[in-house]
């Protein structure tokens, strides 16, 4: 086969039917072209056929487990995954994580003389014990335990009905019946496969959350505590089992919705290789799964050692030194978000990666994440915040609803991506120039690193014992107004030319002589000036009801000359 050339699906069709090659080429190449008389460019690299130069692939080629020192260039690798439940899937499974053991540190737990075990686990079994039983499992506390190995289930409820989900859940009216020991059967298929993985694993105990924690019946009460112990949860645990391919929990994700085709030939010096449709596409089986449309998920995927992911085609085993597919495809970690993601010491590489690094991945990190989905809305501020704790430790600074204070200006400056943003309606205070206090997904500032003078007098309020407010000078417009322009607000002299704009969160403008900003950082702009126009990044703020605070209402850009001081160390609450 050549490295480049051309082809027809008419002219496949026509061979597919006496050339088993032609005919798994037209099944893949069907879903490319559009009709038959098109022509399609196919290019043979080392383990794949693509359409055309960086186009999807469409089949792959591997040489068997026992072909070595061949000249067809393809890698080992299997041509079709095992069955579900077969053993030898398992047996794979078990392989990637003695490999990962051996060979790599993501399993290391530095300076902990014990791995710090979750409140509770599911019992799922001992072979080896006498009164093992195969269709039951029990709850049991961390003083129980006899091993410090768990696994943890990164997993979706779905749209199920909340009474059935509650059927599921462990409440503070059954939590004394399951310490007790409760059968599987009783567990919906996602869990009951989670058991069925966990077993194969040869671990004893897993964690899943609506399992180990109280979800009814106490106020809450089991839920704040265990929340907030989510970072040691999936940072600790021997590995995650992430249910990429099941939309609810009662889907499952063991079974496969796709199967792949192969054809076993040989090249004219006699030697065998496969020719199968590809199937390992990680970004579309993991990345873009349902799953990691979960708010929660990003966490739980970042603070992870190492995870297998089930997808609807394939397994996939991710750790610190990269991804391998069940395919025995082997994904190395690129220098990218990626590379910092998949750190088992998160976020060690990222720190050591430096400031203007550190902050582009933040302000990613933190883009994605307000873009997810949560069941309950005021979790916004607790889904994510074993990352924000992790990334606060090791910046040695304070934090404050993902605001870190060592980009405190920086951070400060986003803006709802998409529609005004909507106030989520917290039990208790989250501060208007937070992302955390609103919903939906939100941007930040594209500002070049190192081109701004940042405001020194902008600081957290360290006096107050409550943390939810920002301390600054305030200011005034002067001799402009404003004008909607689509979603922002242009900021003009009196003569009508543009000075600056401003974009509101969740209200709308007002006059600018009514409102007041905050100055955050100034800039020197050289395009249109020689001597160039210093401008002002701003929060725009209105006054509360209580005496010098105000509350964030949007951020902009004007020219310095038309701000004037207005009072000094203001609250922002």
């Amino acid at each position: 086969m050549g490295t480049n050339f051309l082809a027809t699906l008419a002219d496949m069709s026509i061979h597919a039917e006496n050339c088993s090659i032609c005919k798994i080429l037209l099944r893949a190449s069907e879903s490319y072209c559009n009709n038959n008389d098109q022509c399609i460019s196919l290019r043979r690299t080392r383990s794949a056929l693509t359409a055309g130069r960086g186009g999807p692939r469409l089949l792959r080629f591997s040489t068997g487990l026992v072909a070595s020192g061949t000249s067809i260039g393809a890698p080992v690798g299997l041509p079709v995954s095992p069955e579900p439940h077969h053993p030898a899937r398992f047996q794979l499974l078990r392989a990637w994580l003695r490999h990962c053991d051996k060979s790599h540190n993501c399993n290391q737990h530095h300076g902990e003389s014990k791995i710090a075990f979750p409140t509770r686990v599911l019992y799922v079994g001992d072979p080896k014990d006498p009164g093992y039983n195969f269709h039951s499992v029990r709850l049991v506390l961390a003083s129980e335990t006899t091993r410090q190995e768990y696994i943890a289930l990164s997993h979706c409820w779905g749209d199920l009905p909340v009474e059935e989900k509650k059927l599921y859940c462990t409440t503070q009216d059954n939590i004394g019946q399951r310490l007790g020991g409760f059968s599987i059967f009783e567990l919906p298929k996602t869990f009951q496969d989670a058991i069925e993985v966990t077993r194969e694993l040869g671990a004893l105990y897993l964690w899943i959350d609506s399992l180990c924690i109280i979800q009814y019946g106490d106020d809450g009460k089991d839920w704040k505590y265990e929340s907030g112990r989510m970072e040691s949860v999936f940072s600790s645990a021997y590995c995650i089992i992430a249910a990429n391919s099941a939309v609810d929990s009662n889907e499952g994700f063991l079974e496969r919705h796709v199967s792949s085709e192969y054809v076993y030939v040989q090249n004219k010096s006699g030697e065998p290789f496969y020719i199968s449709t590809d199937i390992d596409n990680f970004d579309n089986d993991v990345d873009s799964a349902w799953l990691n449309t979960r708010a929660w998920v990003i966490q739980e995927r970042i603070l992870a050692r190492r995870t297998i992911h089930f997808s609807a085609h394939q397994t996939y085993w991710e750790c610190g030194v990269g991804i391998h597919c069940e395919n025995l495809t082997i994904l190395k970690s690129q220098k990218s978000d990626k590379y910092f993601e998949l750190d088992p010491q998160f976020p060690k590489r990222l720190i050591q990666s430096g400031d203007q690094r550190t902050l582009n991945f933040i302000s990613s990190l933190f883009q994605d994440y307000s873009k997810r989905n949560l069941t309950v809305p005021t979790d916004r501020c607790v889904a994510i915040s074993g990352l924000e704790d992790r990334i606060k430790d090791v910046l040695n600074c304070k934090s404050r609803y993902g605001i870190f204070q060592k980009y405190l200006h920086r951070n400060l400056l986003w803006t709802a991506s998409g529609e005004k943003a909507k106030k989520i309606a917290y039990e208790h205070h989250v501060p208007s120039w937070s992302w955390m206090a609103y919903s939906g997904g939100i941007q930040f500032m594209s500002i070049a690193f190192n081109t701004v003078d940042w405001i020194d007098n902008l600081r957290f309020d360290e006096e107050c014992e409550c943390d939810h407010a920002i301390v600054s000078n305030v200011w005034k417009f002067q001799n402009c107004t404003i004008e909607l322009h689509g979603t922002l607000y242009k900021i003009l002299d009196s003569d009508g030319m543009p000075r600056g704009w401003v974009q509101y969160d969740i209200e709308d403008g007002e006059e600018l002589d009514k409102e007041r900003c905050i100055v955050v950082g100034r800039i020197e702009d050289n395009e249109n000036d020689a001597l160039g126009i210093k401008k002002y990044y701003i929060l725009v703020v209105r006054p509360t009801s209580v005496d010098a605070e105000y509350k964030r209402v949007g951020i902009g850009l004007i020219q310095i000359e038309y701000l004037v001081s207005w009072g000094v160390n203001v609250r922002i609450v």
